[in-house]
């Protein structure tokens, strides 16, 4: 499985959001993080390079997408170089967005 390198600090930022906001308790943040940690071994994360972070200008301008989002499609585009790709997010916006580049989606709506 592939992904951008700043999705670890996009999905410790939701865990912690979550906790703060009274919907995980810190044992289960404790718990979230350390599988996140152990996941994220099984990852290749794309570097954010300058050529990536062109791209995700790109992206951002043609599809209105917030900086994060458009370094994920970035990065998904570069890995789509002659792969067949599943593109996996559950952001109304990305999910069009990926949409209009032709990935498969999980999941095919939201």
């Amino acid at each position: 499985m592939r992904t951008t390198a700043i999705a670890h600090v996009e999905a410790t930022s939701a865990l912690a959001r979550m906790s703060k906001g009274g919907r995980l308790s810190a044992a289960q943040l404790r718990s979230r993080l350390t599988e996140l940690d152990r996941l994220w071994g099984a990852l290749y994360a794309h570097k954010v390079s300058e050529s990536l972070l062109k791209q995700a200008a790109k992206s951002a301008r043609a599809h209105a997408l917030r900086a994060y989002d458009a370094v994920h499609l970035a990065g998904a585009l570069a890995f789509a170089e002659g792969e067949d790709l599943v593109f996996a997010c559950w952001d109304r916006e990305l999910h069009e967005a990926a949409s209009r580049h032709s990935f498969a989606l999980v999941p095919e709506q939201l």
